[in-house]
């Protein structure tokens, strides 16, 4: 901004004015001439119409950084390591296009780089990553800027490191949710078509997966296989059977999806440690006998 010309002697009073108003410390207003026609070359209208106009065209540089951040955010959120590659790959802005600091350009990258992890681990939280999680990540990065910081070190790098984390944190965790999912729907599956033959490659299409794909998520969630699965089903319902039917065990075993009385019986045994005979007299209601 302009300032207004004046002589030694009153630029040396001005000087004092501001050393009282910054320190608290009594000012004599006499001693300070402010005549009308110096206020007028002091106030701000042109000034503030210059600053308008300069933000303006501001204000289309800064679109670029915003536009950079919500796509940033949005890849994140999805989880979507390949957008991630191909928004890192094209033209990055600077710092000076997404906020303006007077800061020197150290602080200004230790700043937008604690602002980054800041809004990544929002955008990690928002795309299903559990809140404890994301923060954890978080801190570690936040904790990485302050060291290199401290020892004058670039941060540029952490910025990206964290971007590429965070992304993968997402993804890694929307795939276990899915998976959990097809795990689930499986079951389901089981639980409402387990009476008559059921097989992998029957199930798989049903659910919208592979068969492949299918049997190695469930066998590595819960730690047995499909078809294990299905006989455990299988003998569970023939247990309630056992406890709370009169129907004899070849009767049960064909009612609940078994090929033979003797595969049921192994099955069984295999389940529950005894065979359904037994279990029948250690668990049969009383009521059956009355």
């Amino acid at each position: 901004m302009p300032v207004a010309k004046t002589d030694l002697a009153t630029l040396t009073q001005y000087m004092k004015l501001a050393y009282c108003h910054f320190t608290g410390t009594p000012a004599v207003h006499d001693k300070f001439p402010l005549s009308i026609d110096v206020l007028e070359q002091w106030q701000s209208g042109n000034d503030l119409e210059s600053y308008q106009l300069n933000q303006s065209e501001n204000e289309r540089t800064y679109q670029i950084g915003a536009d950079f951040e919500n796509a940033l955010l949005q890849v994140v959120e999805n989880g979507d390591t390949e957008s991630l590659k191909d928004l890192l790959s094209g033209s990055v802005p600077a710092s000076e296009e997404i906020m303006e600091l007077s800061l020197t350009q150290t602080k200004e990258s230790e700043y937008m780089a604690v602002s980054t992890i800041t809004l990544l681990t929002r955008a990690a939280i928002a795309g299903g990553v559990p809140v404890e999680t994301a923060h954890e990540l978080g801190a570690v990065y936040l904790n990485r800027v302050g060291k290199a910081a401290s020892k004058g070190e670039g941060v540029v790098g952490l910025s990206y490191g964290a971007m590429i984390e965070f992304t993968e944190l997402v993804r890694r965790s929307k795939e276990e949710k899915s998976a959990l999912s097809y795990v689930e729907s499986c079951k389901r599956y089981i639980e409402k078509h387990f009476r008559r033959k059921l097989e992998v490659s029957e199930i798989a299409p049903a659910i919208g997966i592979s068969r492949t794909y299918l049997s190695r998520l469930f066998r590595e969630t819960e730690g047995i296989t499909i078809q294990q699965h299905i006989q455990k089903i299988r003998c569970r319902h023939a247990a309630q059977m056992l406890r709370y039917s009169t129907h004899s065990i070849s009767e049960i075993a064909q009612y609940n999806g078994f090929s033979s009385q003797s595969y049921f019986g192994s099955c069984f045994l295999a389940w529950y440690g005894m065979s359904p005979l037994a279990y029948r007299k250690a668990n049969q209601n009383d009521f059956i006998h009355n």
